[in-house]
């Protein structure tokens, strides 16, 4: 049947890939937060959550402590049911959410081990965290 009417054979094709896409397609949660813990005492956790809409928590600049010792764990929250990350922290190296950011990451889980997240830019010293962006994923 479909080997003799190609445009219906097109027809399926492309309805298949608009229902896979609405499937796949979710709608970004509301309210991030993001979950630190680490390197020394206090382990934390420390936890910071931007309250709105995605459009209204994208981009909103939030300062932390800029501790020295750096994180062995983050993960930002709320994820998408399915589990995939729904929202990244994009995180910079001064106050004020200043110029590019060095990380842009969903998690990191170095508890294990006890590794913190190295630097960049110097894979010898910890990532010092001063200041903080949501981003959609």
């Amino acid at each position: 049947m479909l080997a003799g009417n190609p445009l219906l054979a097109i027809v399926l094709v492309t309805l298949v890939a608009v229902l896979a896409h609405a499937v796949t397609a979710a709608t970004v949660p509301s309210d991030p937060l993001v979950t630190f813990y680490w390197h020394d005492e206090p382990y934390g956790p420390t936890t910071v959550q931007v309250l709105g809409t995605p459009d209204v928590a994208a981009g909103q600049c939030r300062g932390l402590e800029g501790r020295a010792d750096g994180f062995t764990y983050m993960h930002a929250w709320p994820t998408f049911p399915d589990g995939r990350a729904a929202w990244k922290v994009a995180m910079y190296r001064d106050w004020g959410c200043a110029g590019e950011p060095a990380l842009v990451m969903s998690e990191w889980d170095g508890r294990r081990g006890g590794a913190y997240r190295a630097d960049p830019d110097d894979l010898s010293k910890p990532f010092v965290v001063k200041s903080i962006k949501f981003v959609q994923a």
